[in-house]
């Protein structure tokens, strides 16, 4: 049985609930059963105790048919009310206000009383505003559109806005909107659920402001850094070459074994000098987006080979020993010759620092048409845990053992070295066992690869 029913005002009277076809179908076709029946079981009375008969059997089976079809009504009335009862306590004690109007003409018919914590109206004022009164007029026209598209969407998103109070104050609200329409009556009616977002709007734009500030703080600091290569590089570079010079004596002869000395200290302690600014402003450039290569073609032997050259005091201090592994015929490199020197300096440079002495690295250099031109440097040193491997690629982490608290560095070095390959169009991977040793490789794109498997590129003759 099908039944009409809908929120009401109060004071409003219970619709009723109709009989449906149904209903009078199984009520006649029972009726007229038990009526055959009684017509044949009163066929041998005579003719006005046959009509009487018949009159009392109708009257009885109308009358019995009537008290079950009440019976059936009541329950369902009961049903209803206790539906009804129940959805109007939710809707009387929800913190969102529930709206229902005409879509049409904007006329409410319904308005919760949530309406006086939201806005501050008692529901029969709420009833009697327009939305115009209500809804900010720089938010109107986005409100009407989402309205007039609700019906061919009936997935369409909450909509924001700004709400006026019964004080003029403005609040921001959210609103849920469905679509429906009354199976009895065919009405078309929409349901707005609206609730009070105005803290969290607060949030999101104090967060958003948060954000601002500090990624102009971080462009500003990054800007600076990548500013001053020139003031930082430049008199280290003079103070390089002018220990360089000292050191094998140029202008003539050092008298005092000491200066000696002192000069390879100046020197070494430019060098890395040197390179821990070229790391810092490498980093910040590539934060700051202004990193840029300065390509030409390099050759990975010469450059590997001069690397391991200028890393020799450091491997002979700490009685470590070196393999370079290179294939014939690896192809030239297109790359920034200076970048890819700091690469192999910071992966040489970190293997030498974390092995112990007795210790073996090993650089190998390999090329794959398919993946690149990968080079390896391997330690026999003390490791990393697996757990670690993401924590050593942020800026500035040192990692907490006590092997790691004897040597200097700031954590800049593979950062750096992933941010230099990456603007290549490469990767670093790292391979890592505790007490094993380390496995750091930076892979090359196929395209910076020159020569090799192609004859047009061939490696130039010496």
């Amino acid at each position: 049985m099908r039944a009409k029913w809908g929120w009401r005002t109060p004071g409003a009277s219970r619709e009723a609930v109709p009989l449906t076809c149904s209903s009078f179908r199984l009520l006649v076709t029972g009726a007229v059963g038990l009526l055959i029946w009684v017509i044949w079981l009163t066929g041998m009375l005579g003719d006005s105790q046959r009509v009487t008969m018949l009159a009392l059997s109708a009257v009885s089976i109308l009358g019995l048919g009537l008290v079950i079809e009440l019976r059936h009504r009541c329950r369902v009335e009961k049903i209803l009310g206790e539906s009804e009862h129940r959805y109007r306590f939710l809707s009387d004690h929800s913190f969102d206000m529930i709206v229902r109007f005409d879509p049409r003409t904007q006329q409410r018919t319904y308005v919760s009383p949530a309406c006086r914590r939201l806005y501050g109206y008692e529901p029969e004022e709420a009833m009697a505003l327009s939305a115009e009164e209500i809804i900010h007029p720089d938010d109107l026209p986005a409100v009407r559109q989402a309205l007039a598209s609700l019906k061919d969407d009936p997935d369409h998103p909450p909509i924001l806005y700004r709400g006026r109070r019964k004080d003029g104050t403005y609040i921001w609200v959210e609103a849920s909107l469905t679509h429906f329409t009354d199976s009895q009556s065919g009405a078309t009616e929409i349901v707005s659920v609206v609730r009070n977002v105005s803290e969290r709007i607060r949030y999101e734009a104090a967060l958003s402001q948060a954000k601002d500030e500090a990624d102009s703080a971080n462009r500003s600091k990054s800007e600076f850094l990548a500013t001053m290569s020139h003031e930082l590089r430049t008199p280290l570079n003079a103070i390089i070459g002018f220990a360089d010079m000292m050191q094998t004596e140029v202008m003539g002869p050092i008298g005092n074994e000491k200066y000696r000395s002192y000069t390879a200290d100046i020197y070494v302690s430019g060098v890395y000098l040197l390179q821990l600014i070229n790391d810092i402003l490498d980093l910040t450039k590539a934060e700051a987006g202004m990193l840029e290569l300065h390509e030409e073609v390099v050759d990975l032997k010469d450059v590997i080979e001069a690397v391991a050259r200028l890393s020799s005091g450091s491997i002979k201090n700490g009685q470590l020993t070196v393999k370079i592994d290179l294939p014939l015929g690896l192809p030239l490199l297109r790359a920034d010759e200076r970048k890819t020197r700091q690469i192999l300096f910071n992966l040489i440079g970190n293997a030498v620092k974390f092995t112990p002495a007795g210790g073996h690295i090993e650089v190998a250099s390999r090329f794959d048409p398919q993946s690149g031109i990968s080079i390896t440097v391997a330690d026999t040193g003390i490791g990393i845990a697996a757990a670690d491997l993401p924590r050593i690629l942020e800026p500035f982490v040192r990692l907490d053992s006590s092997v790691g608290r004897q040597h200097d560095g700031t954590g800049l070095g593979l950062p750096t070295t992933k941010a230099l390959i990456e603007l290549h169009g490469g990767v670093l991977k790292l391979k890592s066992t505790p007490g094993v040793g380390t496995e750091a490789t930076v892979i090359f794109p196929p395209g910076r690869a020159l020569g090799g498997d192609n004859p047009a590129a061939a490696r130039p003759a010496a």
